[in-house]
């Protein structure tokens, strides 16, 4: 029943997420800012994060360390992104 609630954290994740990457990438097509293009793309691999890690979930491994794993690889490397984004558009 637990890993249920995972379930829903990790769908709510993938719409709010997603409405944030459509957003960014809106606000990018309407300005041509490339740090807007860096902060759709961060946003967007910590939301294929959530993704990545509940297909690995449910049709692979049920190990939760892996899963886990993978999740947060995903989100560091967004997060690098997303740091990256916001420091080009202070230059």
């Amino acid at each position: 029943m637990g890993l249920v609630y995972l379930d829903v954290a990790q769908a709510l994740i993938l719409v709010f997420g997603g409405v944030v990457v459509y957003y960014a990438g809106k606000a990018y097509r309407k300005t041509r800012s490339q740090a807007m293009l860096f902060l759709a793309i961060g946003f967007a691999f910590v939301t294929l994060g959530a993704l990545i890690a509940g297909v690995i979930y449910n049709f692979g491994t049920k190990d939760l360390g892996t899963v886990i794993t993978v999740q947060a690889y995903c989100q560091a490397v967004g997060f690098f992104i997303i740091v990256y984004s916001l420091a080009r558009a202070k230059g």
